[in-house]
């Protein structure tokens, strides 16, 4: 049996990125509330190994995205 191969998030990203590009389509842009939602898998990671919804705020600060801890608790998704 075949075993797929896998590829990380960044070349995901990157490839997303480069084919938008490539068809001359405009860069996209996510409001704060989307951001949140679409990292919801890596919120919760965060989330199980005990970060507060402020310090996730903070984290996303680091890479010029402005949320509030109230977003990450509104969008992400909760943690069972």
């Amino acid at each position: 049996m075949a075993v797929d191969a896998m590829y990380t998030a960044d070349q995901v990203a990157t490839a997303a990125r480069e084919l938008r590009e490539a068809a001359g389509a405009e860069e996209q842009m996510f409001t704060g509330d989307e951001v949140i939602s679409m990292l919801g898998e890596e919120i919760l990671l965060l989330r199980q190994r005990g970060f507060s919804d402020d310090r996730i705020a903070d984290l996303f600060t680091g890479f010029d995205i402005d949320v509030s801890a109230e977003q990450v608790a509104r969008h992400a998704p909760p943690l069972l």
